[in-house]
């Protein structure tokens, strides 16, 4: 049991899909936590109460009905100029954490429900990005919207590029069709901004992050599953030192 005297404090970021929430000490990332949505009332809290909390809420279900008593981050909160207003706050809260961390330019490439890339530029201003359908959620609709396609895991191996069964084109699109994406917008990027770098974060980073071996050089990339939880940090308190640390993931 943590004691409120103690300097633990959580941050939590309400998603589409899944509560995810980070235990600190000071500013060292302790444990991380990724929980469905339907599991709302059992969370870390539960083993950790009445700590501080920091965070925001992008899905359906408001901060406060998962934690009462948490301080609600706001797009206004996060001091990265030309950002227009219905960003995302999480898109917001990475690339500031990014911008903490790795420097500028830089693109964060989010593989979470949507497939997102966030962009700022040498001077650290929100540069722009892209919003994808996520891969699984691709190969959720095509089981939806169509009478026959079946449903279908994310690949782990690269498929055959034509295929010559309905599983085999499906595992094709939904591989060769992501790699195309993020070959496509990574080479604007770097394009644009050579020095930049591409931090590959979310739930899907394991299969982005393989196609991304295919063709980008290892330098101008790497992952990073917690950029998130390093802009909340930053926001709490701003004249921390710097610190990256690796947690073990649930």
């Amino acid at each position: 049991m943590v004691s409120p005297q103690s300097n633990h404090w959580f941050a939590l970021i309400i998603g589409n899909s899944r509560q995810h929430w980070a235990l600190f000490t000071g500013e060292h990332l302790s444990r991380t936590w990724h929980l469905p949505l339907e599991e709302l009332a059992v969370n870390p809290a539960q083993a950790y109460p009445n700590l501080p909390c920091w965070g925001a809420s992008v899905g359906s279900v408001p901060l406060h009905q998962v934690y009462p008593s948490a301080i609600a981050l706001t797009l206004e909160d996060i001091p990265i100029p030309r950002m227009y207003p219905t960003l995302g706050i999480d898109r917001a809260l990475a690339l500031w954490g990014a911008l903490q961390v790795y420097g500028a330019p830089v693109c964060v490439v989010d593989g979470g429900t949507a497939l997102t890339l966030t962009l700022a530029n040498e001077r650290g201003e929100f540069a722009g990005g892209v919003i994808f359908p996520g891969v699984g959620l691709m190969a959720r609709a095509l089981a939806d919207y169509t009478a026959a396609l079946p449903w279908l895991a994310i690949p782990t191996e690269p498929p055959p590029r034509w295929g010559t069964t309905t599983t085999t084109a499906i595992e094709s699109g939904l591989y060769y069709g992501t790699a195309a994406v993020l070959h496509s917008y990574l080479g604007a990027f770097f394009q644009e901004s050579p020095q930049g770098k591409a931090i590959v974060t979310g739930g899907d980073r394991p299969f982005l992050s393989g196609l991304l071996r295919t063709f980008l050089d290892p330098d101008r990339w790497c992952e990073d599953d917690h950029l998130a939880f390093w802009g909340i940090r930053a926001l709490r308190n701003p004249t921390a030192k710097i610190e990256v640390n690796s947690v073990h993931l649930d």
